[in-house]
């Protein structure tokens, strides 16, 4: 009887090892005026490291206040908002620390912004802004749109957005 009772406790979890390494924490929450949900009771789209992955993955080299030339790697913000079915309208990135700025949607998708997940080729973790921070292309803006105002948008570790 014992042993049987093994066997099968052995292959309830052979069964579940497969669905245990698939699954990816959720590192963004979307939320507010959209149309698609991951879970339509509370209304939100949450997308896990591999839902980020699955979009296409665009890089900006640029500099910021914090950082020297580095190759930021993440999707653009315009296909994120598409996947949740975003409407049109203001954009309240927040982080972990509750960190938030509100930018108006149609900005993000004009400067091509990403939510990198990576630098120089390497994932960011908590200590390094990550795992999500917001990036445009600085050095290609003018320079009238770059310095403090510019650089209270970089919002880092990005965990929530609420489209208003």
């Amino acid at each position: 009887m014992m042993d049987r009772l093994i066997g099968f406790t052995l292959l309830a979890v052979a069964l579940c090892l497969p669905a245990l390494a698939q699954s990816s924490p959720i590192l963004l929450t979307v939320s507010g005026h959209i149309s698609r949900y991951t879970d339509a009771r509370l209304k939100v789209y949450q997308f896990s490291e591999a839902d980020l992955q699955a979009l296409p993955q665009h890089s900006i080299i640029t500099q910021t206040s914090w950082t020297p030339k580095s190759t930021f790697t993440g999707p653009l913000l315009r296909d994120i908002l598409q996947k949740a079915g975003a409407a049109d309208g203001q954009v309240k990135l927040s982080a972990l620390n509750d960190y938030a700025y509100t930018i108006a949607a149609h900005e993000l998708i004009q400067y091509g912004t990403i939510l990198a997940r990576e630098r120089d080729g390497r994932k960011m973790e908590i200590a390094d802004r990550g795992p999500l921070w917001l990036i445009y292309p600085l050095d290609d803006m003018p320079a009238r749109l770059r310095g403090p105002l510019q650089d209270a948008k970089l919002v880092w570790q990005v965990n929530r957005m609420d489209i208003r």
